[in-house]
């Protein structure tokens, strides 16, 4: 009986000894010698890379620019560049994608890339002034790489309404971007005025506009928020503006995207 005991003794030390022993033992860890964190640069790279994902479904869709057209939309883009040249820092050629489409919308990529719909075109962009202020808030964004951080799952594709989703910002920085986009437009000698009407334009057909935009209601504000700012910019303003027509080049742009 007493070496029964003993042995039920020496079993359970010895059981016990093991489970401490293997309760000390650390949990198995997850190598991080090879992990990096994503930066700034990365997001961007990742988000210039979209314009191909886009263009897959859209490559049917695309209306082909004349090259005296392309060398006119580069010109735009030389004027606001050179004339800013300390807010503008790249040297990266512009690309234009005019996309076949019944709903208006722009939008642009890291890397001086610009889509505009060809309705936009043809029903909003009537004179050459609007097309500056178009230019300069995609131009800003792109040169600054305002974008929302978003991971993007990819699917080999990507829809309109998708990219515009993931591009859309608060109102806040639209208005930031608009205030930026007055003074750049002011050192080139553009009516400022028309940077306003461009908004006022968006807001009486925000219907239309409700891909681009997400909702009807932020564009108001947008438009009031920015009519505070330029109310109490015009009392500095003492040049008159220099520029106020369209080009002949802007007309035969315009009935080359409406045939």
């Amino acid at each position: 009986m007493k070496l029964f005991i003993i042995f039920i003794l020496l079993f359970s030390g010895c059981s016990n000894s093991k489970w401490m022993s293997w309760k000390k033992e650390k949990p198995l860890e997850v190598e991080l010698e090879y992990y990096r964190e994503f930066s700034n640069q990365d997001y961007i790279d990742h988000l210039e890379n979209y314009k191909n994902v886009y263009l897959v479904d859209k490559k049917n869709q695309i209306t082909t620019l004349s090259k005296d057209n392309t060398e006119y939309l580069e010109g735009l883009v030389k004027r606001i560049t050179e004339n800013n040249e300390l807010f503008f820092n790249q040297v990266k050629k512009p690309t234009f994608y005019v996309i076949q489409s019944e709903i208006p919308f722009h939008f642009s990529l890291p890397g001086r890339v610009f889509f505009f719909s060809s309705s936009l075109i043809k029903r909003y962009i009537k004179n050459e002034t609007m097309l500056y202020c178009l230019i300069s808030y995609e131009l800003i964004r792109s040169e600054r790489a305002l974008y929302k951080k978003t991971i993007i799952i990819p699917t080999g594709t990507i829809s309109t309404s998708r990219i515009l989703a993931i591009l859309r910002l608060d109102t806040a920085n639209k208005v930031e971007i608009h205030k930026w986009a007055f003074y750049i437009l002011k050192r080139i000698g553009i009516d400022t005025d028309s940077y306003l009407s461009w908004l006022q334009i968006k807001n009486r057909n925000s219907l239309d506009f409700t891909l681009q935009l997400g909702d009807m209601q932020s564009i108001s504000r947008e438009e009031a928020l920015f009519k505070s700012f330029l109310i109490e910019e015009v009392k500095s303003i003492k040049k008159v503006p220099l520029y106020k027509g369209s080009s002949r080049k802007f007309y035969t742009f315009l009935n080359n995207i409406k045939r």
